[in-house]
C-alpha cells in the first residue's frame, strides 16, 4: 500500500505530556517556547543543556545579549555555594531553563525556585524552541473550513485564549490557503482583478461586531501564539511556497499527540 501523507512526525515519537501543570513537577510550572519568545523581555534563558548533549540554544532576546550556558551539575554547585552570577539579569525577571528535551531544565527550575529564585522551564527543551509543532498547548482551536463565521469565532477565540495560556491554532483542508501570502493579490489596499479576497485572511471576515480577522492573528501571534498547517493539506492546495511568516508546517502525529494533552476546539 502505498504510504499515507502525513503520517510520521519530523518530530520523532514524541509521547503526551498530562495537562495541568504542562508536565511541571509540583511547585514548577512550565512555560511554551513560543510564550518566551513574545514576552522576552520578562525572562531570561538559562542554558543547562550537558556538554555531551550537543545542541544548545542559539536565540537573540529582547535585553539579552546571549544565552548562557551552565551544565546543570555546575549549576547546582553554584547554588550550593550561592555564587550564581547570571550577566544582566534583573530580580524581577523570570528565569527559564532550557536543555534538549526539557527533563534537566526541570530539575534546575526546581533548584531554582529552592535557592529563591523565580524560575520556569519549556516543557520540551530544544525541541520546542526550534519546532512550535512541539509545543505543548493550554488550547487546541482547529478550523478546516473557511466559512467567514467560522474563521472569525476561531480566530476571535485564540486570540482571547492567548491571553492567559498557551495556544495552538490548527489550519486543515482548505482552510489552509486563508494564510497565503498577499503580495501579489493585494497591492496598495486594492485586490486584483479575479482574486477572492474571501479565501485570505484580509477578506475573510464575518463583519461587526468581530475585529478584522487577519487583525485578531496578528495579535495572536504577536502574543505568542502558535500557528500550525497540515503538511498534505497544504501540498494538496498547491501553495507550500507561498505560505505567510508566523506559520508552521505540522503532520497528523502532532495533532493527535496535541488533542491527547490539550483542551481542543473545533470550528470545522
Amino acid at each position: 500500500a502505498p504510504p499515507v501523507m502525513c503520517s510520521t512526525s519530523k518530530l520523532g515519537n514524541l509521547a503526551p505530556v498530562d495537562s495541568g501543570s504542562a508536565g511541571g513537577a509540583a511547585g514548577v510550572e512550565a512555560v511554551s517556547a513560543a510564550w518566551v519568545k513574545s514576552h522576552s523581555q520578562n525572562y531570561y534563558v538559562l542554558d543547562v543543556t550537558e556538554g555531551t548533549e550537543g545542541d544548545t540554544v542559539e536565540a537573540t532576546l529582547e535585553g539579552q545579549a546571549k544565552v548562557p550556558c551552565i551544565p546543570l551539575g555546575r549549576l547546582l554547585r553554584h547554588l550550593c555555594r550561592e555564587e550564581l552570577e547570571l550577566e544582566g539579569y534583573k530580580s524581577s525577571q523570570t528565569l527559564v531553563t532550557m536543555c534538549k528535551t526539557g527533563v534537566r531544565a526541570r530539575i534546575a527550575a526546581e533548584e531554582l525556585i529552592k535557592a529563591g529564585y523565580k524560575a520556569t522551564y519549556v516543557t520540551r527543551g530544544l525541541l520546542e524552541w526550534n519546532a512550535p509543532a512541539a509545543t505543548k498547548a493550554g488550547l487546541v482551536v482547529s478550523i478546516s473550513g473557511m466559512e467567514k463565521d467560522k474563521v472569525s469565532l476561531a480566530v476571535s477565540a485564540c486570540a482571547t485564549s492567548q491571553k492567559t495560556t498557551q495556544t495552538v491554532l490548527v489550519v486543515m483542508a482548505s482552510a489552509v490557503q486563508l494564510f497565503r501570502k498577499t503580495d501579489d493579490v493585494l497591492v496598495d489596499g486594492k485586490w486584483k482583478e479575479g482574486v477572492n479576497k474571501d479565501e485570505y485572511l484580509e477578506g475573510c471576515w464575518a463583519g461587526e461586531p468581530f475585529q478584522q480577522t487577519v487583525a485578531l492573528w496578528n495579535t495572536f501571534r504577536e502574543n505568542g501564539g502558535v500557528t500550525l498547517l497540515c503538511t498534505s493539506c497544504v501540498k494538496n492546495k498547491g501553495c507550500e511556497d507561498n505560505m505567510r511568516d508566523g506559520t508552521t508546517f505540522m503532520n497528523l502525529p502532532d495533532l493527535l499527540r496535541m488533542t491527547h494533552e490539550s483542551k481542543c476546539l473545533s470550528f470545522s
